[in-house]
């Protein structure tokens, strides 16, 4: 087979979006749309190829599902955390309740909310008991991921999937192709989890009782004594504004705490300042005597310390924390990052946010739900449970289960069922407009437009044909299920390197042009790239609730790699196993 110029320029199109996206040179919506602008400027996608995501049924549904779910979890959150966290249990007794819990509901409802939901309340109940939230949130994060697969809408990944095939026609997957498989490897996993992964979790200490047991490694304390010259100046015009190697972080003034602190804020007699980042600087610009003094170590408890994450969608990647407006915006600075499992050193102002970075904030007192969760996720403040619940929201949340049950088995329209599940919510007021233009997500959505444009320029190009034919080739002596189980491992492969979206609708197109030249059907070959696409145990990058926990629960990759490698193993034979059986390959 002749090997073209357009099959060489998609193929390293591809390759250079899976590099950039694992390196997060860019924000993942600007990664996918410069991969797009090549393959527009190429003339491979037309602007209609493109466009045509945007009236995708299966993408609007996505996000039909995220405001549905936050609807359900506001109707049901009370009954559901109540019980399932006391603290009448041991450790691993908690972990096969928990995962089993939410195991169950990712089946029904979006994923990615469920665990930023669950994360305070796991943090707070090993807190209370003693337990390192390190034993407790992988755990979290592999179940909700076993669980989606379950159902066509327990993970964005089967929808964007779903998708891909309506565009080319195709006969779309129907529930029993999820929910046998599905419950197989979740009772698997769990199962694994509760007898060998606990045993291969690491016991790390709260990042958070780090920083209050080692707290002048984290902040100085000065204090404007009386007669100061820097009394009546604004922290502009005392020069405490873009300091070299550290920032003014919070002032306390009697019984007041100001933070975030104003340029404009006027310093007072009596004034403590709290420094964070290079924490020596400190000590050398007093030197100067320029007004301020050591004080004495105050106590830590007068510190509003938070712990947040920045997801994998956030805005705020490849950004500057000082271009961010962070301060302004949510009411918090910043006192360290950790990445990796480590602290970022250097001047915090000049470090570029990525994905999955751990932030260590100091709050002003203000509500953080309202915060923005679509760019960081606030995992240390557990939400106010309602104390009860009307039986009218009680009957809308059941019959919007229902509904949902419904649409699953193909009884009605799945995104009928939806539109008829929020038109309910918002009449009875469970959601309003704010509620719903917050869980509106406009980077996803580029996302997921781009991918299905991807996966047509790959196939419109031929380079899932040439990427197919070498799979054959590669695989022949092992007949179909050889090239199932090539496909399946790529996937596998790609989908620990970037998104799981992304890996999906880069082979689908691989696995389509392989179903047609080995003349067979293109169901267990879908199948086998949507559980693919969602396996991903090993790394906390290739799916979106493990990059959650990443920093919360004080991982580092190979905390990943070690607990996950045993589990992607059972979970790949399972898989390729039963498809093989399924299908009848």
């Amino acid at each position: 087979m002749e090997f073209t110029f357009l099959q060489a320029y998609t193929l390293t199109v591809v390759v250079l979006l899976i590099v950039a996206l694992y390196h997060e040179w860019f924000n993942p919506a600007l990664t996918f749309f410069i991969a797009i602008l090549a393959f527009l400027l190429a003339g491979i996608l037309t602007p209609q190829e493109l466009l045509r995501g945007l009236s995708n049924q299966q993408i609007v549904v996505i996000f039909l599902l995220i405001i549905i779910t936050a609807g359900i979890r506001s109707v049901f959150g009370g009954a559901w955390f109540s019980n399932l966290f006391n603290t009448n249990q041991n450790p691993r007794t908690f972990v096969l309740k928990m995962t089993t819990f939410s195991a169950a509901v990712s089946a029904f409802l979006n994923n990615t909310p469920i665990v930023a939901f669950l994360i305070p309340y796991v943090k707070e109940w090993a807190n209370r008991t003693g337990t390192p939230a390190s034993k407790l949130l992988i755990p979290l994060s592999y179940a909700t991921i076993l669980g989606g697969m379950i159902t066509v809408i327990g993970t964005s990944t089967n929808l964007v999937l779903m998708g891909l095939i309506s565009q080319y026609n195709l006969p779309l997957l129907e529930y029993h192709d999820f929910l046998f498989l599905g419950i197989i490897v979740t009772l698997a996993g769990i199962a694994y989890l509760y007898f060998i992964g606990y045993r291969l979790l690491p016991d790390h200490a709260s990042k958070l009782n780090t920083v209050r047991q080692n707290l002048k490694e984290y902040l100085v304390e000065a204090e404007v004594p009386p007669g100061s010259s820097l009394i009546g100046k604004s922290v502009k015009d005392a020069g405490l504004r873009n300091l070299k190697d550290l920032f003014l972080v919070e002032i306390i003034r009697h019984d007041e705490v100001i933070s975030p602190v104003s340029p404009e804020e006027v310093l007072e007699a009596g004034d403590s300042l709290y420094f964070s980042g290079n924490t020596q600087s400190i000590y050398n610009l007093i030197q100067h005597n320029n007004g301020l003094r050591i004080a004495q170590d105050a106590p830590v408890e007068q510190f509003n310390f938070v712990e947040a994450v920045i997801p994998a969608s956030s805005t705020l990647i490849g950004m500057r924390i000082k271009d961010s407006d962070f301060r302004k915006k949510f009411n918090a600075s910043i006192v360290a990052i950790h990445r990796d499992g480590k602290r970022v050193s250097g001047r915090i102002g000049e470090r570029q946010l990525a994905g999955g970075d751990f932030l260590l904030l100091l709050s002003g007192n203000h509500k953080h739900a309202e915060w923005q969760e679509k760019d960081v996720f606030f995992v240390s403040v557990p939400r106010k449970v309602e104390a009860g619940r009307s039986a009218l929201r009680a009957g809308v949340g059941i019959g919007s289960v229902l509904l949902l049950v419904a649409g699953i088995a193909g009884l009605l329209p799945l995104f009928t069922s939806c539109l008829i599940i929020l038109t309910a919510m918002i009449l009875f007021k469970i959601l309003n407009l704010e509620q719903i233009t917050r869980n509106l997500d406009f980077n996803l959505l580029m996302v997921l437009v781009c991918s299905l444009a991807i996966g047509v320029a790959l196939e419109k190009s031929g380079a899932a044909r040439v990427v197919a034919t070498g799979l054959i080739e590669v695989s022949k002596s092992l007949g179909n299920e050889g090239a199932l189980t090539a496909l399946f491992l790529i996937t596998t492969l790609v989908t620990a390197l970037v998104t799981n979206p992304a890996a999906v609708s880069i082979m689908f197109p691989i696995a389509m042009e392989l179903s047609e030249q080995l003349q067979v059907s293109s169901t267990p070959f879908f199948v086998a790239i949507a559980f693919a696409a969602s396996g991903d145990f090993m790394t906390p990058i290739g799916y979106q609730t493990n990059l959650m926990v990443y920093g919360p629960g004080g991982y580092s990759f190979k905390d990943f790699t070690r607990v996950g490698a045993p589990l992607t193993v059972l979970y790949s034979i399972i898989c390729i196993s039963f498809i093989t059986w399924y299908y009848r390959l």
